[in-house]
């Protein structure tokens, strides 16, 4: 068994590996005068979905501000109804995702 020096690499090899892109995260396009020339377009919009997403979600809210100023406002005027069976239910689901996280 024989071990070459790093100054022996194949370079093209390294430069293949590289080179190599992923298809699933880009979008290949041949634009139609391209054809005949081989020359194909590539558009990474990947970056631009990821910054639009975050974008949206920093600028909603995290709380909604006016359905608590509704429930205060029924709490202090004493008409706030609570429903014992749906916190049961929403009790029981939040304990069955838990159960099957783990």
């Amino acid at each position: 068994m024989a071990i070459h020096s790093i100054n022996n690499v194949n370079t093209s090899n390294v430069a293949t590996q590289n080179k190599s892109v992923n298809k699933s995260s880009v979008e290949t396009n041949k634009q139609p005068n391209s054809v005949a020339s081989g020359e194909d377009t590539i558009n990474i919009s990947a970056a631009q979905d990821i910054q639009k997403a975050l974008d949206v979600s920093l600028s909603t809210p995290v709380i909604n501000e006016s359905r608590v100023a509704e429930i205060k406002a029924a709490v202090n005027a004493g008409t706030y109804q609570i429903d014992p069976a749906r916190v049961a239910d929403k009790m029981m689901q939040l304990e069955t995702k838990i159960a099957n996280s783990t």
